[in-house]
């Protein structure tokens, strides 16, 4: 069983579905044609509609029936047809749903039809009438009948959103890539119940021979650079819903065994040697740790360096190398840690939440002022008062919507942008630049300020853009470390939210409460890495740095996708 396709021939695919076994058939709505896939090996195995492939140009969502019959939509008109021996034949008039702008999403059950909207709406139609209109949000790409459930694809958000078929929000999954446009259940003949496909269509650029032009001068071949191609793959999306009670859930989707090795050199710069002369020191890194969507499944120490696994004051599991023992201006020595770790997307479904339900160490421990954050500061507290000041009075003590407001005034308010220099968050604010630990200190600030407790949350992200279509047997290394925010919601827990928007437009639900697999997330300590006395995070020497002291080295590899299986201790 293969979970990663590359469908031939197939760039500009808007919509997929299955009525067959083991089937999967993808919509090219610029060729106009109906492609077939086996979901077993992958390979392609030609085009349904081999004689009429105009049918379908244009069209935005197909829904196959398992009586052979084939609904497509264009702009707000359901079509139905048949297809036999490559021809495609009218099986009834057109439908026109008046309530609909542009359909992109269409399923079919019981005589009912399932539309989705592009402005974010889910009609449910039957015998031409209008029945139900449920809003689901915006960005939604297209949907499938998983059972008894509906999955609504929403890219922008990258988003899963399971409904019922009266438009009950159950769950969200997160979607693991950018790029996501269209979503299938497959029946699998090995498999108990559906499977569950997307497609991601991403940018790229192809090389192609200009034959239409002269030769070059030089008698080169005529080479354009075509930069509006694109590249598609399929991949399998698993995923499991874990009920929390009172109405909260979570889902885990997507995910991927990885190998995450970090290392350090001993490296000094040359200026600071003679200082370096006689000092005994520690090095304690934080580490990956368990939490709801990520396992850790092995974690070594590497190196020559003496270490041991161990926890500092707040309990938090660190790692602390023991180079008493070396002399700093002479030798070079190395550590770090090797892990194996299963990490997965995650998306919370949360009910109402107040501020005024913290347990009394959560509000001593994430509600105090801390100078790095400039809750002191003046224009800080006036801006989580006009923040405050501006939801609803019955909902100023609700801790998700306070969240939202706080993210989504930073977010109009700084554009991302990667600098080595630091900032206050009052200075990123007059800057209105930053980068995502900048994002994530101003957010912190003002969210506390209006009395949701929360805490700093890292260190890395793969770099998806470097994973290239399939990310199983890729090896890459992180651009730079990474952090985030979690908040606290009452009987519940701590909730992800991206903190940066990473400078990307119109895409600021995407990780609220969710993150993608690619998030590696270390020990809940805001000291990644520090030089220190034993046993402690006391400074050596206010003056020296960790990196004029060390040179870091990171890899990631990439080792298999991994279902949601395990039961993770919330």
């Amino acid at each position: 069983m293969v979970t990663a396709i590359r469908p031939l021939f197939s760039k500009n695919i808007s919509s997929i579905d299955s009525n067959e076994e083991n089937a999967i058939f993808v919509l090219d709505t610029e060729l106009g044609w109906l492609g077939r896939i086996d979901v077993r090996t992958g390979l392609f195995r030609g085009l349904v509609n081999f004689k009429h492939f105009n049918e379908f140009k244009g069209a935005a969502a197909i829904c196959m029936r398992p009586d052979g019959t084939i609904h497509y939509c264009r702009s707000n008109r359901i079509h139905t047809v048949s297809i036999e021996n490559g021809s495609v034949r009218a099986a009834t008039s057109p439908i026109t749903i008046d309530a609909a702008q542009s359909i992109v999403g269409l399923c079919w059950k019981d005589g009912r039809y399932y539309v989705a909207d592009v402005r974010g709406t889910l009609l449910v139609v039957e015998n031409s009438e209008l029945i139900r209109t449920v809003r689901i949000g915006n960005g939604i790409n297209d949907m499938t009948l998983h059972g008894d459930r509906l999955l609504v694809l929403c890219g922008v958000n990258r988003a899963a959103h399971i409904l019922g078929l009266d438009g009950t929000h159950f769950a969200s999954a997160t979607i693991p890539h950018d790029g996501a446009v269209g979503i299938a259940a497959v029946k699998i003949s090995d498999e108990r119940e559906p499977c569950v496909y997307v497609y991601y269509n991403q940018r790229n650029w192809d090389v192609i021979d200009d034959a239409s032009s002269d030769l070059t001068s030089n008698g080169g071949a005529n080479i354009k650079l075509r930069y509006e191609a694109c590249d598609g793959f399929i991949e399998r999306l698993d995923y499991k819903v874990m009920d929390l009670g009172r109405g909260n859930n979570f889902c885990l989707s997507g995910g991927y065994e990885i190998e995450f090795t970090y290392a350090e050199i001993l490296e000094p710069v040359c200026d600071i040697l003679e200082q370096l002369e006689g000092i005994k020191m520690c090095v304690r890194l934080s580490i990956p740790v368990d939490t709801p969507r990520q396992k850790v499944k092995l974690l070594e120490t590497i190196g020559d360096i003496p270490a041991a696994v161990t926890k500092d004051g707040d309990g938090n599991a660190i790692i602390e190398f023991d180079l008493t023992g070396t002399r700093l201006d002479k030798e070079r020595r190395t550590f770090g840690y090797h892990a194996i770790i299963e990490a997965y997307g995650i998306r919370y479904k949360l009910t109402d939440a107040n501020t005024d339900d913290y347990p009394a160490d959560i509000r001593q421990r994430f509600l105090k002022d801390e100078p790095r954050y400039d809750m002191a500061r003046q224009e800080l507290k006036d801006i989580a008062e006009s923040l405050l000041a501006r939801i609803p009075s019955q909902e100023r003590g609700n801790v998700i919507v306070i969240a939202k407001a706080v993210r989504e005034y930073v977010y109009s308010r700084l554009g991302y942008r990667y600098h080595n220099r630091y900032t206050s968050p009052v200075e990123t604010l007059q800057l209105g630049e930053g980068t995502c630990r900048m994002y994530m200190e101003l957010m912190i600030g003002l969210m506390r300020l209006c009395g949701v407790a929360c805490r700093p949350v890292g260190d890395f992200k793969v770099p998806e853009y470097k994973l290239r279509y399939v990310p199983v047997g890729s090896v890459c290394t992180p651009d730079y470390d990474h952090a985030w925010v979690e908040f606290y919601v009452p009987e519940v827990g701590w909730i992800p939210m991206e903190s940066s928007s990473d400078g990307v437009p119109n895409k600021h639900d995407r990780f609220f409460g969710a993150l993608s697999w690619i998030y590696i997330e270390n020990s809940r300590t805001d000291k990644m890495c520090k030089i220190c006395k034993p046993g402690s995070w006391e400074k050596i020497d206010e003056s020296l740095r960790y990196s004029e002291l060390f040179f870091p080295e990171i890899q990631i590899k990439i080792l298999k996708e991994v279902r949601p299986s395990f039961d993770p201790s919330h």
